[in-house]
């Protein structure tokens, strides 16, 4: 496990801010705020970098998604499953992210922002879980499989 970096270990840095239109000295920051993902609200503690000259909170380089350590907590509060879980769930059954969406009543949009890291609602979770079960695909190919185009199905 990595040791957690601690502003006192992390040297200020030069970057670009915004505000001040400019590359400014920066000082690196943890922050620990309450944010609300689904109805649901927790702490979660994140890095950034503050602008010395005006203050603006600037991403951290080495985290640019600010949001993952969020989604990431709200996950694991909830025990859903992980964007790779879902994926390996939907390459399992041998389906594209397309077909998967189509059977499981979702937009590709949806299949692609969840394998992505965008939260979903337990509901969902349930899904996916359902859908890894043996026999839940072929059931679902039979009761939904009008529902996709030519070349769609697994193993084609």
């Amino acid at each position: 496990m990595e040791s957690p970096v601690n502003a006192i270990d992390t040297p200020n840095r030069t970057l670009l801010c915004g505000v001040c239109g400019g590359e400014r000295e920066a000082r690196f920051r943890r922050i620990t705020d309450a944010h609300t993902v689904h109805g649901e609200t927790f702490d979660v503690t994140t890095t950034c970098y503050e602008c010395l000259s005006c203050g603006e909170e600037l991403a951290d380089p080495a985290a640019p998604d600010m949001m993952m350590p969020i989604y990431d907590a709200y996950r694991a509060k909830l025990g859903l499953l992980s964007p790779a879980k879902i994926r390996e769930i939907r390459t399992k059954s041998g389906l594209s992210q397309v077909a998967f969406a189509t059977l499981l009543g979702m937009s590709p949009a949806t299949i692609n922002g969840y394998e992505l890291g965008s939260p979903h609602n337990p509901k969902e979770d349930v899904i996916f879980r359902l859908a890894a079960l043996p026999g839940a695909v072929p059931m679902l190919l039979r009761t939904r499989g009008h529902l996709l185009k030519p070349g769609q199905r697994p193993g084609r």
